[in-house]
């Protein structure tokens, strides 16, 4: 359990400093850039395997779920936390630089500004720090349940 416990506080930190150097560089608000803040998929899947690989010899295929859950859900605290942190404290500026990126994206298809209006109201709630980080805790926990329950399959006790 200890190795699950380090991978999921080093993929939590992970998260968090990708995600600082995503906001750092500005690739929030370029759409060219933006889609780089998903690398976090790729990185979770590795993290969460090598950990699984290391529980294998001694973990049945349910106790790899159980330990995939796990390490994410440690993960997702510190990301909750961090994004928390980083768009509160860090880049304060970020929910306003977002919205302002979204509206421009909005009028160069052609989007009326009453449309524009309308598109960026039903966005709102991911405006919100609390909302946004929630969003990425709950992310980082189904994508965890979801890699643990493949790679289980493979990375498991043999009977």
């Amino acid at each position: 359990m200890r190795n699950v416990v380090r991978a999921g506080l080093l993929l939590g930190t992970l998260i968090e400093i990708w995600t600082a150097v995503v906001i750092g560089a500005g690739w929030h608000v370029d759409p060219r850039m933006m889609m780089m803040f998903f690398l976090v998929i790729p990185l979770q899947a590795v993290i969460v395997v090598m950990a699984l690989r290391k529980e294998a010899p001694i973990s049945s295929y349910g106790k790899q779920v159980v330990n995939g859950v796990a390490l994410s859900a440690v993960a997702a605290v510190i990301v909750f936390a961090g994004s928390w942190l980083l768009t509160t404290v860090v880049f304060p500026n970020y929910f306003s630089e977002i919205r302002r990126a979204g509206e421009t994206m909005l009028a160069k298809l052609g989007r009326t500004p009453e449309q524009i209006f309308e598109e960026m109201q039903k966005s709102s709630a991911m405006y919100d720090p609390v909302q946004n980080a929630l969003t990425g805790a709950v992310a980082t926990a189904c994508t965890g349940l979801v890699v643990a329950a493949i790679a289980g399959l493979f990375l498991r006790r043999k009977a």
